[in-house]
């Protein structure tokens, strides 16, 4: 869960951020001002604008990863957070993202891709169209979801499958086979792009697994850099790019590269909290 809604579901917890956000994006304040006086009190029924749309578990975007070879786009609160206007920055999470009209853009370009190649992953409807008093598996709390609720369905697209974008985190997604997953990357090289590899570095998650250190602040501004840096420890490590994908955990910029590194041959997986939120030692059981 971002910092954009954990903030103000508790308000005042970090005024300090506010600022932050809006020295960054001042137009931000519009978006502060129509969700405390309009979007909080809007009690619209968002349901009917759902229905055109087709939403998988996460073990059926599991499968459709493995049997098409796609690339893989994860969209949650945070990048809607993003898309209104709200950076993200610490003490909640340990990594920052600022906020810019060119992030804003790519991302809206990622979150809208039809393209065949590409596994476009958001929440699932369930979560965010429940009532406020509601209690199920993924964690819930009714106004962090006010934005999705209101302006997701307007960057889908009827006929498209879209996935569930919790699928890497156990506790939310019971029914994502985690030994097929591996099973599915027994043959794979794996090239991690993070910040902190080196807390990382012991796990094999594939035949060969590989690291690129990318820092946890502001991986957007970096994001040539970085996808420069995975083209050329492919080359470097003469890697078929057929077999080989990227896991990226970099905040919103992982949706944006896995969206804008389709032409270039690289399947890119969008793995947002998988290391983290899996379960601590999880993972490690998992690829033993």
């Amino acid at each position: 869960m971002s910092l954009f809604f954990r903030k103000r579901s508790v308000l005042g917890r970090f005024p300090f951020v506010y600022a932050i956000q809006l020295w960054d994006n001042p137009a931000y304040l519009i978006q502060i001002l129509e969700r405390l006086f309009i979007h909080k009190r809007d009690t619209t029924n968002y349901a009917p604008r759902y229905q055109a749309f087709h939403f998988l578990s996460a073990q059926e975007t599991l499968e459709s990863l493995i049997a098409d070879g796609k690339s893989l786009a994860r969209f949650s609160d945070g990048e809607i957070g993003q898309l209104v206007g709200a950076g993200e920055y610490p003490p909640d999470s340990d990594w920052c993202q600022k906020n810019s009209r060119a992030l804003r853009e790519d991302l809206a370009a990622s979150l809208r891709s039809t393209d065949p190649r590409l596994m476009v992953a958001v929440d699932p409807p369930s979560t965010f169209l429940a009532a406020r008093d509601s209690v199920h598996a993924i964690r819930f709390e009714y106004e962090m979801w006010l934005d999705t609720r209101r302006l997701l369905w307007t960057y889908l697209s009827a006929g498209v499958a879209y996935g569930h974008c919790h699928l890497f985190i156990k506790a939310n997604c019971p029914d994502f086979n985690w030994p097929q997953f591996r099973d599915f990357l027994a043959d794979k090289d794996i090239i991690v792009a993070t910040g902190h590899v080196e807390k990382l570095k012991h796990l094999k998650l594939g035949r060969k697994t590989f690291f690129i250190e990318c820092g946890t602040e502001n991986a957007y501004e970096k994001k040539e850099a970085i996808r420069a840096a995975i083209l050329k420890k492919i080359e470097d490590e003469k890697l078929d790019k057929s077999s080989t994908i990227i896991f990226a955990s970099l905040g919103p910029t992982a949706a944006i590269l896995a969206h804008q590194m389709l032409d270039t041959g690289v399947c890119l997986w969008d793995t947002g909290h998988m290391f983290e939120f899996a379960a601590k030692d999880f993972i490690e059981s998992v690829f033993k």
